[in-house]
């Protein structure tokens, strides 16, 4: 089983937080990461959105699932601490069959 680390960030972020913090995360634990943003019914450009960093480890990976993990929650904290009104951000991880590690590599895998 491979495990999916997701980051969620919810509240005002700015223009370049997002690839702040995903520059961050893929410096914390080289792992492909995605960025989907998450949009809520009614909400008409309130600058709070909701966005959804997801990576997922495969058995293959050099680092541990709890170095990962670890190691992203610390790119968080430091991420937050540099701002004045920090947004809301939980980090979370499920088991997913080994299939879908392929789907989450950007540049694909060949092997």
């Amino acid at each position: 089983m491979a495990v999916r680390i997701s980051v969620s960030v919810k509240g005002p972020t700015g223009l370049d937080d997002t690839d702040r913090m995903l520059g961050e995360l893929k410096e914390a634990a080289d792992l492909p990461w995605h960025v989907r943003e998450v949009e809520e019914d009614g909400a008409l450009g309130s600058g709070i959105v909701e966005i959804v960093l997801v990576a997922v480890v495969g058995k293959t990976v050099e680092i541990g699932v709890s170095a990962a993990v670890d190691a992203v929650k610390q790119a968080v904290e430091r991420w937050r601490s540099e701002r004045l009104d920090p947004p809301d951000v939980t980090v979370g991880t499920e088991s997913v069959p080994d299939a879908e590690t392929g789907s989450a590599d950007p540049e694909g895998s060949d092997g």
